[in-house]
This record gives structure tokens, sequence and C-alpha cells, in this order.
């Protein structure tokens, strides 16, 4: 993915056999898409007038949009649209999100070791010998350039955010309340690292441009003089969104996913080369650990900034525990 340049033109020329973001466009020019289909749609349908014709429009997008937020729909093009999109801009996005990030929230003296668990939790999951744990993510763990850092916020701040590329901020106003172990410290790192893994961020601001391409696929309405194509729209929705992307919100779903992430990173500094090395092990139960002082610590209400951006914290405490209950005894014994 290229993003444009601020000194190339939004109108130059384009080869007239190129494909335009709108698929109705080589037909119907300027006239809006609904145009289109609407008319023959209501013809099948045995409907004549307008007022009937308007209440179908509106049927169809209500059935749209249910579709898209009440079903796996939007998350699987989702998926699709990112495995186009090279890890490489991902980190280019990563450091733009973080410009803004910091203005708001300014980076601190690390005094917590956030770093150094960071980079410890990189190294055991890039040489670990055990191919059952997220053997994919764990392969693609050396293209991102991981940065671990502490920012200061507000007292109500109690959070971490995990950016594009391989940029995770955890507040010292979470530091400072939750007194962390280093075990679940590095849960907390895992579980920011799980979400950059998995392209959380990126698939939260593509669902959201993918929404508003497919309204503007029934309204048709060219907003920078050109026609593009769908991947440069994805692009710039992407680039446009940079400045928000540290305060949108995971879904559960996302949640379950960056826990066993963090459950499998933290598993992974079991390997028995690195315990010989004198690498630090970090136990996976320290996740469920974490979620449980975070939930003690909002009162067992959901009400934290961090229950905002991180949703589901008691029933995530009790897939790890299931989780947990479900190994053989000697897996359990490996952790020992």
């Amino acid at each position: 993915m290229r993003r444009r340049s601020p000194h190339e033109s939004h109108h130059r020329p384009r080869p007239n056999t190129r494909r335009t973001g709108n698929p109705f466009n080589e037909h119907a020019g300027s006239i809006p898409a609904a145009s289109i289909w609407l008319p023959l749609l209501s013809q099948r349908l045995g409907i004549k007038t307008k007022r009937q014709q308007e209440v179908l429009l509106l049927g169809c997008l209500v059935l749209l949009l249910a579709i898209w937020f009440l079903t796996p729909l939007s998350d699987y093009v989702a998926t699709l649209v990112l495995w186009t999109v090279p890890i490489d801009s991902d980190v280019e996005l990563g450091k733009e999100a973080l410009v803004s990030l910091e203005q708001q929230y300014p980076p601190v003296v690390d005094r917590w070791g956030v770093k150094r668990i960071g980079m410890e939790l990189v190294k055991s999951s890039s040489h670990s010998t055990n191919n059952d744990q997220s053997p994919i993510l764990f392969d693609n763990i050396k293209q991102y350039t991981w940065n671990f850092g502490v920012v200061h916020a507000p007292p109500q701040m109690v959070n971490a955010f995990a950016l594009p590329g391989g940029i995770v901020r955890v507040t010292d106003t979470l530091l400072n309340n939750l007194h962390l172990s280093d075990g679940e410290l590095a849960a907390l790192i895992g579980h920011e690292m799980g979400h950059v893994l998995h392209r959380h961020t990126q698939k939260r601001a593509v669902k959201n441009r993918l929404l508003a391409t497919i309204w503007e696929a029934f309204v048709y309405e060219d907003h920078d003089g050109y026609d593009e194509s769908f991947g440069e729209a994805v692009a710039e929705g992407l680039w446009k969104s940079a400045s928000y992307l540290g305060e949108l919100a995971f879904s559960r779903a996302d949640e379950y996913e960056a826990d066993g992430t963090a459950w499998d990173l933290l598993s992974s500094t079991y390997n028995y080369s690195f315990g010989r090395s004198g690498m630090r092990q970090y136990h996976p139960g320290s996740v469920r650990k974490l979620l449980r002082k975070l939930w003690e610590y909002q009162g067992g209400s959901g009400s934290t900034s961090w229950e905002s951006t991180h949703p589901g914290t008691k029933d995530r405490i009790d897939a790890l525990e299931k989780k947990w209950k479900a190994l053989s005894l000697a897996e359990k014994r490996g952790f020992v």
C-alpha cells in the first residue's frame, strides 16, 4: 500500500481501462448506483410507485446493516482486505498513529521494565521450538518493528495501547495503581502484542471504512475529484484514521484472541533452551491473574477506561480458568 504524497495531485489523469471504485460506474457514469438496480428489483417484485421503491431501498439498507453488525461477515471481509496490505505499511501507519497518541499522552521514563519484558517476549517467541503455539503469528513476529514504552495519562486512564506495526504503550496510571508483578506485566504486554499480531486495530478501521464504502455504493458521490480503486480507498481510509487508532475499542472476539496470544507468548518463555540460557520465565496463568486484578480494581463494574476499549473482562477470566483446567497434569507440570 502506498501513501499518496501531499504534493501529488488528486486530479492526475487515469487510464480509461482502469476499474473505478464504483462497480456501476462503467454503465452509469455519475448516476447513483441505486438508480441502476432499484428499478430492476422493483420490476421483479412488482413494485410500481416511488413510495414503494423508497420503502424497498430502506428495507435493503436495514438488512445490509443487520448483516454487517450482527454476523461475522464484517470480520471476514476486513480480514480478506488486510491480506492485501503488507506488514511494512502497518509499521508506517503505527508511526503516524504514535505521533498523535504521544501528543495526548506524553512518553515518560520506563521504570517498570515494560521495554525489557516486551523484548524478552519477542525474543522467546521468535526462537520458540513449540510449533503448537500460534505458529503463524510467531513466524510473523520478526517482521514487526517492536517498540515498547510508558506514557503519562490522567488518573482515570488505566489502560494500554496497541498500535499497528509493533508499538505498545502502557499508561503510568495503570502501572502506579495496579502494582503488577513481572508476570502480570508480561501478560499485559503479551495481550497488547496479540492485538498487534492479529491486526485488530486495522480491522476496526477497515470495517468502519468498508461500511462507508458500502453506503457510497448506494448514493455514489466522489469526494476527491477522481475515481479510486477499492484498494486505494481502503489505504486512504486507514491513513485518515491514524490519528484515532489508539482510541478504537476492540470487540470481545478480539479480546479472546489477544488473551490466547498472551497465553502462548508467556508459554514460549518456558522453552527448554531459553530456560538454560537464563531467560526469564513467565507463567501463562499470569494472564488470568492480570484480568482478575483489573476486574477487582474496577470494583467488578466494568466501568473503567480499560473496559471501554477491552470489553468482557469477567467472561475472559472464566475462559482462561477453563483453559487451565483443560490442560493435562503433565502440561501443568511443564510450567513449574
